[in-house]
């Protein structure tokens, strides 16, 4: 088959592009948009003038209780997700791993910030998207340097990725006035010179940066786009980023200046009724075109297509970047591994791509309480203000009309014949009920209870069992969209943050981890750990946990003293610090290595001081002193070998005399004489190791502090 035109590819992206879900409007635009509507307590489309136009915020208060419990799970400590290793030499580059990737997400990038905005598209707008790609656009730093001497000046432009904007020379009047004395002193001396006048440089630079890292990023999701009968991100044949960037962010991206300079300003993202509801509470057109073409927002779409570019009949995942919805220019065409893209949903839907949002599961409710609510007060207003039937002719209307306090309405005959109240009914009764019922099935079905919310004034009086089941029933609803966003889109996202790790970054970084700092080279850890999501997740609340907790360290201490302060059989250091990190992290405090370090950890990355460099007289002091200790020990070496073979031989001669003695006379001896120079021998060979072990110590010393 042959290759792909550039023809070809645009009508293929074309139709994928008009084909996709979420692209100008739909049924899955309409009900986002009604998400967003019902959450900012938006008219619902059913007032009528003159009468109560109040609207109900259940959407809202039931996402706003849901997410600060979501964010506590995954932001209680600062390991959202841990690296096991495959082997047991991987441990402690499994440690590293763990602790890097970590800190990619929450220092590198806004990690909180990032989880709120994904959490809170999820249980809005059905699904929540971020973006996690290795960046390697362009960034520029001015910088302004002023009274720089010449070599500073020199150093300071020869630097790679600099470029002079500005430069002036001053003369330096102190350094002038001193070469001016020195040229009147020779000319008084019959000599004339003519010295450099000294000069400062003030410049201003505008510096490259160009350094490739992690980026993360929320994807509004209006402008995603997938395939319509996708299941899952990474199996779809088309996914797209639809967005918009000035000409100024596309020519830093690496992009020819000259075609983005010839592109047309975007005309249709603009009118996205989705984008615009989202401002509709603060401006009712949010977008306005720029004055400079540098600035202009241009439509761009990032698409993420299998086809088969080649010719060989097998589909390639390709990244075409094209502008415009007709895919007019391919900026570039290049073949990728992965989609770079994560989604989340809080109530997942087999076989489909996108779930259910909590705000779908709330919005009849707020909807319904809304009219009740409405209907409520013009009742009370009626009540207030009822209405009045009067004889016609006989009552002043522009008085009766006019309600003030105390003001007049006249009349021709006595008010009670010419004026009678028509009484209205109140509804409170049956209001008040229907509207306990309603908020007892929104709490059925979202799992947020009036508990959770600190609602319920009569919670006091009402029995500690009922009241921690019920708080058990809503912890398990937060506990199990907790469990889908660990296992589904947070999974991914950090593991698509060790892939990217792994594959581009190619220099030793030096980063701070466990108070640390160490240094990090990724290529290390291809294809040595698995990643595993841990999140802070038990039965009961967190003061539970942490009474249990507390009762597993008493246990654990118990049987570590049973085995006599010793690691194994049943606990060890390290369980003992899982029990601790665990309560560290269950008082909302973060970096458990501020309170307790990782018996794994220790004191591996400590590196001792470095001694200072030795000066060339302390050079030779050093081998003057080294040479005379080696000398000293050869000395005390030869005089331990001599005292040895003495002490040998007269041990020899004195078991030879006593055995001649024991002949000669048959009996034993007074061999004190012999035996006190045995003893004194001894005593000498004593002596003598110990100056020889004393003096090795010293040498070795010596040498150790040098």
């Amino acid at each position: 088959m042959p290759k792909l035109s550039n023809e070809e590819i645009k009508a293929i992206l074309n139709a994928e592009i008009n084909g996709a879900l979420g692209y100008l409007g739909g049924q899955l635009s309409e009900q986002r948009k009604k998400s967003i509507e019902y959450y900012l307590g938006e008219k619902l489309g059913t007032e009528i003038d003159g009468r109560s136009q109040v609207v109900s915020t259940d959407v809202a208060d039931t996402i706003e209780t849901i997410l600060p419990n979501l964010l506590r799970i995954f932001t209680a400590s600062d390991r959202t997700v841990i690296c096991e290793p495959v082997k047991a030499e991987d441990v402690p580059l499994a440690e590293q791993a763990t602790s890097y990737i970590n800190y990619i997400f929450n220092k590198d990038n806004p990690g909180f910030t990032i989880l709120y905005n994904w959490f809170k598209d999820a249980l809005l707008e059905k699904n929540g998207i971020v973006k996690v790609y290795w960046d390697e656009s362009e960034t520029y730093e001015h910088e302004t340097y002023k009274d720089l001497n010449e070599d500073s000046y020199q150093s300071i432009i020869n630097e790679d990725d600099v470029e002079v904007l500005e430069h002036y020379e001053e003369e330096e009047e102190e350094q002038v006035k001193q070469v001016e004395m020195l040229e009147q002193m020779a000319l008084q001396q019959g000599q004339e010179l003519n010295l450099p006048r000294p000069k400062l440089h003030n410049i201003k630079i505008r510096r490259k940066c160009s350094e490739g890292k992690i980026k993360i990023e929320n994807v509004p999701p209006e402008e995603f786009l997938i395939q319509r009968n996708a299941k899952t991100i990474q199996d779809a044949n088309f996914v797209a980023h639809r967005t918009t960037k000035t000409r100024t962010e596309l020519i830093q991206m690496g992009y020819d200046a000259e075609i983005i300079a010839s592109l047309p300003h975007s005309q249709e993202i603009i009118f996205n009724s989705e984008k615009l509801t989202r401002y509709s509470d603060i401006d009712e057109y949010p977008f306005a075109s720029s004055p400079d073409a540098s600035t202009d927002a241009i439509d761009v779409f990032e698409c993420y297509v299998r086809l088969d570019y080649d010719g060989d009949g097998l589909a390639e995942l390709r990244k075409i970047t094209v502008i415009g919805d007709t895919a007019d220019n391919i900026l570039d065409n290049v073949e990728v591994d992965t989609i770079p893209f994560c989604s989340l949903t809080p109530i997942p839907m087999p076989h489909r791509f996108y779930g259910r949002s909590v705000s779908e599961l709330v919005q009849d409710i707020q909807l319904i309480k809304s009219t009740v609510l409405r209907q409520l007060l013009d009742n009370m207003y009626l009540t207030n203000n009822n209405r009045i039937a009067i004889m016609d002719g006989m009552v002043n209307l522009d008085d009766l009309l006019t309600a003030r306090p105390g003001g007049v309405v006249r009349t021709k005959q006595p008010p009670s014949q010419v004026m009678l109240p028509m009484q209205n009914q109140t509804i409170s009764q049956q209001a008040f009920p229907l509207l306990e019922y309603l908020d007892t099935v929104r709490e059925t079905r979202t799992g947020v209870t009036r508990y959770a919310q600190g609602l319920d004034a009569d919670s006091l009086n009402k029995t500690a069992t009922g009241i921690n089941t019920l708080m058990t029933q809503t912890q398990m609803r937060m506990e199990l969209i907790a469990r889908i966003f660990a296992e589904t889109g947070v999974k991914e996202l950090f593991e698509k943050i060790f892939e990217l790790t792994v594959k581009y970054q190619e220099q030793e970084r030096l980063v701070q981890l466990n108070n640390v700092f160490v240094p990090v080279r990724p290529t290390e850890w291809k294809d040595k750990y698995n990643i595993n999501i841990v999140v802070g997740l038990g039965s009961g609340s967190k003061e539970q946990q942490l009474v249990i907790l507390n009762s597993i360290l008493e246990r654990q201490i118990q049987a570590f003293n049973l085995q006599g302060g010793k690691e194994f059989p049943m606990v060890t250091l390290k369980n003992i610090y899982n029990t601790l990190s665990k309560m560290v992290e269950n008082a909302g405090l973060k970096n458990t290595e501020n309170y307790f370090v990782n018996p794994d950890v220790g004191m591996q990355y400590v590196q001792p001081p470095q001694p200072p460099a030795l000066t060339p007289i302390e050079k030779i002091e050093f081998t003057r002193i080294d040479s005379e200790n080696k000398r000293k020990q050869a000395d005390l070496e030869l005089q331990f070998k001599e005292l040895q073979m003495k002490n040998s031989q007269m041990q020899l001669d004195f078991q030879s005399k006593m055995k001649e003695l024991e002949l000669k006379y048959n009996t034993q001896i007074d061999a004190a004489k012999l035996k006190a120079e045995v003893d004194l021998t001894k005593t000498k060979l004593n002596n003598a190791s110990k100056n020889l072990m004393a003096a090795q110590k010293a040498t070795q010393e010596f040498g150790q502090h040098f």
